[in-house]
């Protein structure tokens, strides 16, 4: 019997975030550092998005979200993701898991990753 409605949902795991350093984690987690750091606006997406990353199943649940705009990073690494915060910038990130889950082509599978390490915060 399929798993549906309330239980689904409370037996899921998340998508786990974990941050490539301590101050970036500080500046992310607490909101006076993430305005200090990046403004009222653009801290308000950066939470947003996270809200939203840690509220999905995997990584590739993001593509339902035209707003996070999620798509491989720049450069020859295939594994870095970026997540739009909008008009302020970018979330860069790349699986936790070494090796990650990839495609026959090397690619990222993003349907099996469901821990992600923040690398940067990239403003335009």
């Amino acid at each position: 019997m399929e798993v549906s409605g309330i239980r689904k949902r409370i037996l899921r795991l998340p998508v786990e975030i974990v941050f490539e350093d301590p101050e970036l984690a500080r500046m992310c987690n607490t909101a006076a550092a993430r305005q200090s750091a990046f403004g009222e606006d653009a801290s308000n997406s950066l939470l947003r998005r996270l809200l939203q990353i840690e509220a999905a199943d995997r990584l590739a649940d993001l593509r339902h979200l035209a707003a996070a705009h999620l798509r491989p990073g720049t450069g020859t690494d295939r594994l870095t993701r970026l997540i739009s915060l909008g008009s302020h910038g970018d979330l860069i990130v790349r699986p936790r898991d070494d090796p990650p889950a990839v495609l026959d082509d090397g690619s990222l599978d993003e349907h099996l990753v469901r821990a992600l390490v923040v690398t940067a915060v990239q403003f335009s």
